[in-house]
């Protein structure tokens, strides 16, 4: 079923791009449908690997334009799309921490459910800055949001300013590999810590991130990414979800953390929450690694940590089980457990001891100069990976 509601939303597109018009509503609720290929591998397997796959695999190659075939295939390990349940909870989080509007940034954002899903009056006050590498579905979130500022390329390549943004809000793509960015990745982290080191850099002091990640992130026994981020940011919470969190939405099964920071200012002290090491947990011959913050906090383990000897990438593989509560009633605990009030708007003196900073609109080169409407209007030259006011 995911595979045809895939299919028809791509027709969809392809009839509105050729009729030149806006999405109808009907249309819009299509296209909300589709889920990307993380779920479904299977597609893009051969005949001999997937035999009872091999109708599909064969109409899908011919439905599909050959730069859309490989670039849907390049997506099948990192494409999982949010349940609306955790996308709901994200933002009932953010509520409590006190973010109430400004400018969000989407540095993953697929077919745009963080956008749809928020808050009528959070959107009201928010303009919405959305990345997805992924062509076909970067149309379709366009078409579903054709206010956004939607962008059709890899995050490391994105030409975003620093300091601009009041809120990073997403669900980054998980892999064993390492975007090349000289500038903010010189260790190689992979994909998804490096998206925690690049939203640092574009999230304004005082500003959030609230992003989902793998559970590597908070538990891998060395912390270079934790101290890296630790270096600019404080860890105002988490909350670690069952395996089977996006199972009836994606079709995919991940043990996974909602992990929430705080950009400083600049002089402020560091604070937060403990959560820069990883320590055994469990059993003393063959322990789980898992993050101070869950030894201090287990009650934002929305399930019972155990062992798998299969994982999704053919390895071990560490999972939170459920523990029989409802997601939606366990999350709502856990936000309630988030302290209050952490996201404040920037004063005035605040603002103005920020260099303006306006993002880059495509095809603007290094040191061209553009009129642009921001930031007052005028005359400005590309500086890096922004405008600069003349």
């Amino acid at each position: 079923q995911k595979y045809r509601q895939n299919l028809e939303a791509v027709r969809i597109l392809r009839t509105i791009h050729a009729e030149a018009r806006p999405a109808t509503p009907e249309e819009m609720a299509v296209i909300a449908k589709y889920v990307g290929w993380g779920g479904l591998p299977q597609v893009f397997a051969t005949p001999e690997e997937a035999p009872q796959w091999q109708a599909e695999q064969e109409e899908l190659k011919a439905f599909l334009e050959p730069g859309e075939y490989e670039s849907a295939r390049a997506t099948v390990l990192n494409a999982h799309y949010t349940a609306p349940t955790v996308v709901r909870a994200m933002y009932a989080a953010l509520d409590r921490l006190g973010f109430k509007g400004g400018r969000v940034l989407e540095p993953a954002c697929g077919l745009g459910h963080f956008f749809g899903l928020m808050p009528p009056e959070i959107a009201a006050r928010s303009e919405l800055v959305g990345i997805e590498i992924d062509p076909l579905t970067a149309r379709l979130a366009k078409t579903l949001y054709p206010d956004a500022d939607i962008r059709s390329q890899a995050f490391e390549n994105a030409t975003l300013p620093t300091n601009r943004f009041d809120l990073a809000v997403s669900n980054v793509p998980f892999g064993d590999y390492s975007p090349y960015d000289p500038k903010l990745n010189p260790r190689k982290f992979h994909i998804h810590d490096y998206f925690f080191v690049a939203a640092a850099e574009r999230v304004r002091p005082g500003g959030l991130i609230a992003f989902i990640t793998s559970r590597g992130t908070l538990d891998k026994q060395y912390p270079h990414l934790r101290e890296a981020v630790a270096k600019t940011c404080d860890l105002v919470g988490a909350i670690r979800l069952p395996h089977t969190a996006f199972k009836k939405n994606a079709n995919t099964e991940v043990t996974t953390d909602i992990v929430f920071l705080r950009r400083r200012h600049t002089g402020e002290k560091p604070g937060g929450l403990p959560w820069r090491e990883s320590r055994p947990y469990g059993d003393s011959e063959n322990p789980i690694f898992l993050n101070e913050y869950y030894h201090a906090h287990p009650e934002m383990m929305l399930g019972k940590l155990e062992r798998r000897e299969r994982g999704m990438y053919g390895r071990d593989e560490v999972r939170l089980t459920g523990d029989g509560r409802d997601l939606d009633e366990a999350l709502a605990k856990a936000v309630r457990a988030l302290p209050g009030g952490v996201f404040k708007p920037l004063t005035e003196a605040q603002a103005a001891a920020l260099r303006q900073t306006i993002p880059v609109p495509p095809g603007v080169k290094p040191n061209a100069y553009v009129l642009t409407e921001e930031g007052g209007g005028g005359i400005a030259v590309r500086d890096g990976d922004e405008l600069r006011l003349l």
